[in-house]
């Protein structure tokens, strides 16, 4: 809730007050929100490898620690550097605690409904949006965005830091314990430094066969799938930035402030609807073409966002980009438990944002950029929604990868 709430969609609060008091532009603004993809991308492979060592607990807590400390800061800053600074900081808190490590803790305790846990987990991002979002919209108008970023950061500490520290520290053997609350160990939960060889019965269950992180870059379905979610996080990117100035241009949508609050809440709403529904079904049918829908869902709406010149077109564009996003994210993390098990699976999802994020460090820059030069983000949008259809594209490519060659030993 505070990462995805305050951290991510709650950024873009910020750029019209930032503009108004120093006057920078939306783009030089907007590269603060792509420094942090680039951070949260060289930090992933790194972030994988403690995640698999020192379990979740420890990077969850110094990621709390660190991404308070940023927000306060950004609530003292008077020059353009030092608001790059105090991003940086909020980058790196939000990386140490966010995608990395607590998708690799779902992804350790379950197997069989990883959709559904996943799902239920990732709602705390849409549930940030909708309850602490209009605060901060409102602290923003009420007492200034200097001291709303300051509360920022003495509530993520206040309550973040706390519920932090109740992370599970490691995966379940570490507490005598399985996956799914299984009562004796799971034969086909091998892991790869245990056996030279692996039974039929083991190849043939998805998400029980453990890839190393060389054995997943092998596979064209890493690619894909990276590929894919690169694209899918290049759109998330430049909205999350950019909505609130969209719909507060005087050549966008024209609309208050508390108007546009009002449509991101909306929003977060049926991102929520999409999460619960996501973990549902997520399980019972190929998530490659789930996956492809959220994207085609999200293009479309990314068109009528463009377009639209109303409330009743940003409320169009909140319900339908809200399913479409709560489809997409938690599948992200599920398809590749299922594809490539979980004994570094931390090592793969961190070298995965890597990727990802060389893909989605221009998406926010290009769309204020184009609103710089051209006074609107129409015709940013629409290439970002043909973007999102390519990205639907690689999920339907990415089949289900063959079982690395030790595998082929079957007994």
């Amino acid at each position: 809730m505070i990462l995805g709430g305050l951290g991510g969609q709650g950024f873009g609060a910020f750029i019209l007050p930032l503009q108004r008091e120093f006057g920078w532009s939306k783009g030089m603004i907007s590269i603060a929100r792509s420094l942090m993809q680039v951070e949260n991308g060289l930090l992933g492979p790194i972030e994988g490898f403690l995640v698999d060592r020192l379990g979740p607990r420890v990077m969850i807590v110094s990621g709390m620690v660190i991404f308070g400390s940023g927000m306060m800061l950004l609530g003292l800053i008077n020059s353009l550097w030092m608001y790059f600074v105090a991003f940086s900081l909020v980058a790196l808190g939000n990386s140490l605690s966010g995608f990395v490590p607590t998708s690799t803790a779902i992804n350790l305790w379950f197997i069989r409904k990883r959709t559904m846990a996943i799902s239920f987990a990732q709602t705390g991002q849409g549930l940030g949006a909708v309850i602490l979002i209009p605060f901060l919209v409102l602290a923003i108008a009420q007492f200034g965005w200097r001291d709303a970023a300051t509360a920022v950061g003495i509530l993520t500490w206040v309550i973040g830091i706390p519920v932090a520290l109740l992370m599970r520290r490691h995966n379940p053997e570490y507490y005598g314990m399985q996956p799914d609350g299984a009562p004796a160990p799971l034969q086909a939960d091998l892991k790869i430094e245990q056996s030279e060889t692996i039974t039929r019965s083991d190849v043939e269950q998805q998400g029980r066969i453990d890839f190393s992180l060389k054995e997943a870059l092998h596979t064209p379905a890493f690619w894909l799938i990276g590929m894919g979610h690169g694209f899918s996080v290049m759109v998330v990117g430049a909205l999350i930035t950019h909505q609130f100035a969209h719909m507060g241009m005087a050549d966008g949508m024209a609309l208050s402030f508390t108007s546009a609050a009002l449509v991101v809440t909306v929003l977060n709403i049926f991102n929520i609807s999409g999460r619960f529904l996501i973990g549902l079904i997520g399980d019972r049918f190929d998530k490659r073409y789930l996956a492809a829908i959220g994207n085609l869902m999200g293009s479309a709406s990314l068109i009528i966002f463009a377009l639209g010149r109303s409330i009743e077109g940003a409320m169009v564009y909140a319900v339908i980009f809200g399913i479409a996003w709560g489809i997409r994210g938690p599948l992200m993390t599920s398809i590749r438990g299922d594809y490539f098990g979980r004994a570094h699976f931390g090592e793969i999802i961190g070298t995965s944002s890597l990727f990802t994020m060389c893909m989605s460090i221009v998406a926010p820059i290009f769309a204020g950029f184009m609103a710089d030069w051209q006074g609107n983000y129409r015709l940013a949008f629409i290439l970002l929604a043909l973007i999102s259809a390519l990205g639907a594209v690689c999920f339907l490519l990415a089949k289900p990868p063959q079982p690395p060659l030790r595998a082929n030993q079957v007994v």
